[in-house]
């Protein structure tokens, strides 16, 4: 190394601290590790047209020679990083840093990071630089800078960036990063389409906060033509990060000077940051073989000269340049390090929390029954506090959880309903008399019936119309006296006068109970849908993921159908022991209950005859005890189907609580208690794999927040020594 380059730089002696060296390798390091897809990174950022000087610029500022026309259809970033090392001999490593693209996709990812070239910077040069360029492109999969068009397949850009390192005892620390040219006509070698691509991502980089903009302008077009000041203004409008750069100085045509040294003082476009004036090596330069150590000699003889001595020595020059943006990026990272670091970490918690949400992984076998059995466990306890009314958080009195609340009102419904509903015909009180027939007097010679005929027609109020034809009038169907006179006359046996035929009373118990299955079947109904519900709601609350949800409901939805078929099974089943066998009851309330009828019947006969004076006549009272045979079994017939009935309705009302809504809606094998530990154990692996194997959707979620985490995790672990 020469001692007039090493002077060269001298001036940087005093920016190049450890602290500055070590910031800015973490940002380099954030950035390998693509923490820039979640946060933003400070940068440099050098954008201008195609053939503005934009290489050429690069070419002084980093002493990299560039290719000629090297940016022609570039269609990657290029991330130049130049660091200070105690290494005469310099050293020159390329590699790609991949893209989000590439993120997704791991083997991919692996390819790209096996692109490594490492050489010396005597090695380094414009046919080496070519060919790491095409190299870097075959790994991207796009088209290498020369291709035409009709030779490109169809992925033309690639969002991966090219990552040259260049480290030596010359080199100031700094970070640029170029982007693809803009350009205004289509070519063989570009598209409208390519046009637009690389104006969206010139777009993306510069209305980055974070991103300093080297906006280079060619000194011989118009300002006002510069497309890339017009989009600067846009992210930039008051000029705090955009640092303009005019090239080709010494190409301006004579007589336009001025108004170019007007735009680089700064009075046209006014920048926070000012303009820079530079003059590149020429392409004759580069072909008569002008180094990049002449180049620097020859610019500072050419700003020498009038017009362009006008100009402020340290805003004209590669060599003023480069320090101001060395310290310029450096006091912006600097400035955002803090923020950066806080981001950092909030993105590490809130990655964390995103992966908890998708629970654990679920690959294996072993994984998948975890995660199931996790989930059962979970909907276990939600049930057991559901149907023991205890709530860990505010739930709204409509909320389909509030089943026990529902369920117990219901059956309180239920019962009530029975009470008013169950029966066919309404049971008389204990002060209401049997409705003696009217039969109206008819003379003898009138009714063609012999003496016994009218006693046994008299029942069904046979009367002589006025044409003295028969009609038939039926005694009150809907009247429970008549009713039961009128079948027992129906069913008469062998039996003597005044008994009653014990199958006659069974009869009579299966129609007065006929509404039972209708009221308790609407009952039964009632609380599956409110069981269906509530099933709904425990599952939406437990099973986060929609495909494991539907896909656990539609392998418990056998059982649960089997469930609910033996519930209404069970209530089948005690509609029959009740209806259909012999009536059976060792309560003693039914002997208890009839007496207490008799009893008040009697005590209201009392009280009906009882005189002014208080005194009853009893021979009055005997006459009305002394009823007919048939009278009497009417009665005794009511008051036995009334007792029973009564203890039956209440035995069958407390069955279908406890035995069909308990133990088979929501007792232990019921629809709300099917999914459990002992149901995931008992799954095949293929059933297991189909319920619980993350869907293509949720995996790729998880790898993404997995490669986030790592990202973050790596960044906050780069971070954790502060250079400051």
């Amino acid at each position: 190394m020469s001692q007039a380059r090493r002077q060269n730089f001298s001036n940087l002696e005093a920016l190049d601290s450890a602290a500055r060296s070590q910031l800015f390798d973490i940002i380099d390091r954030f950035r390998e590790l693509n923490i820039s897809e979640d946060i933003s990174l400070p940068q440099l950022v050098v954008v201008g047209d195609q053939s503005s000087g934009k290489s050429s610029l690069l070419e002084g500022l980093t002493e990299i020679s560039f290719p000629v026309a090297s940016d022609l259809c570039t269609r990657f970033a290029t991330q130049i990083v130049l660091r200070r090392a105690d290494d005469d001999e310099g050293h020159v490593r390329a590699s790609i840093i991949p893209g989000a693209d590439a993120n997704l996709d791991l083997d991919l990812r692996d390819k790209l990071l096996e692109f490594q070239v490492s050489l010396t910077e005597a090695e380094f040069g414009p046919e080496s630089f070519a060919k790491i360029l095409d190299e870097a492109t075959v790994y991207m999969g796009i088209p290498k800078p020369g291709d035409k068009v009709e030779d490109t397949p169809d992925k033309r850009f690639s969002n991966d960036i090219l990552k040259i390192e260049l480290s030596g005892p010359h080199h100031p620390h700094l970070t640029i990063v170029d982007v693809p040219g803009l350009f205004h006509n289509s070519t063989i070698y570009q598209t409208e389409e390519d046009k637009d691509l690389i104006r969206n991502l010139i777009q993306t980089y510069i209305k980055d906060p974070r991103t300093i903009i080297m906006a280079v302008m060619d000194g011989r077009n118009n300002l006002a033509n510069q497309e890339v000041f017009r989009m600067a203004r846009e992210v930039d409008p008051e000029g705090r990060r955009t640092v303009g750069i005019i090239t080709k100085c010494d190409a301006v045509q004579p007589g336009d000077e001025n108004g170019v040294i007007q735009i680089a003082s700064n009075k046209v476009e006014k920048l926070r940051h000012g303009w820079f004036a530079v003059r590149n090596r020429s392409t004759k330069e580069i072909q008569d073989g002008v180094t990049i150590q002449q180049r620097h000699i020859k610019e500072k003889e050419f700003f020498r000269k009038a017009p362009w001595s006008r100009l402020g020595r340290d805003k004209t020059g590669i060599e003023n340049l480069k320090p101001f943006l060395g310290h310029l990026l450096y006091e912006h990272v600097r400035d955002e390090f803090p923020k950066l670091v806080d981001e950092i970490n909030r993105l590490v918690i809130e990655t964390e929390d995103s992966l908890a949400q998708l629970g654990i992984a679920r690959t294996t076998p072993t994984e998948q029954r975890i995660y199931l059995t996790k989930i059962a466990n979970e909907y276990e306890r939600s049930v057991t506090d559901c149907l023991d009314a205890k709530f860990r958080e505010q739930i709204d009195s409509k909320s389909a959880l509030k089943i026990r609340t529902r369920i117990q009102n219901m059956n309180s419904d239920f019962a009530k309903r029975m009470q008013i509903e169950g029966h066919t015909r309404e049971f008389k009180d204990e002060d209401e008399e049997p409705q003696s027939e009217e039969v109206d007097e008819i003379a003898p010679l009138e009714i063609p019936f012999t003496s016994h005929e009218r006693e046994e027609h008299q029942v069904y109020g046979y009367k002589n119309n006025v044409d003295g034809e028969n009609s038939f009038n039926k005694l009150d169907p809907e009247d429970i006296y008549d009713w039961i006179k009128v079948t027992y006359r129906d069913s008469r046996g062998p039996e003597l006068p005044g008994l009653v035929n014990y199958n006659v009373v069974i009869q009579m118990f299966r129609e007065q109970s006929t509404n039972w299955k209708t009221v308790a079947g609407e009952h039964v109904r009632g609380v599956v849908d409110i069981v269906a519900k509530f099933n709904a709601e425990v599952f939406n609350r437990v099973v986060s993921d929609d495909t494991v949800r539907k896909k656990l409901q539609t392998s418990l939805s056998k059982a649960t159908g089997a469930a609910i078929t033996q519930a209404y099974r069970e209530l089948d089943q005690l509609i029959e022991d009740e209806r259909s066998g012999i009536l059976q009851t060792v309560n003693v309330s039914f002997g208890q209950n009839q007496k207490a009828m008799r009893q008040k019947r009697a005590l209201y006969e009392l009280k009906k005859q009882k005189g002014a004076n208080g005194m009853v006549n009893l021979d009055i009272v005997a006459q009305m005890f002394n009823l007919s045979n048939e009278d009497t079994t009417v009665r005794d017939v009511h008051d036995i189907l009334k007792s029973y009935y009564d203890i039956s309705l209440r035995r069958f009302t407390d069955n279908v609580v406890l035995q069909v809504v308990e133990r088979h809606l929501l007792g232990k094998n019921g629809p709300v208690r099917l999914l459990k530990s002992e149901y995931v154990s008992g799954l095949e692996d293929l059933e297991l794999r189909n319920i619980a194997c993350e869907d293509y959707q949720a995996a790729a979620k998880r790898r993404e927040l997995q490669a986030r985490l790592e990202r973050a995790k790596s960044a906050q672990e780069a971070a954790s020594i502060i250079p400051f």
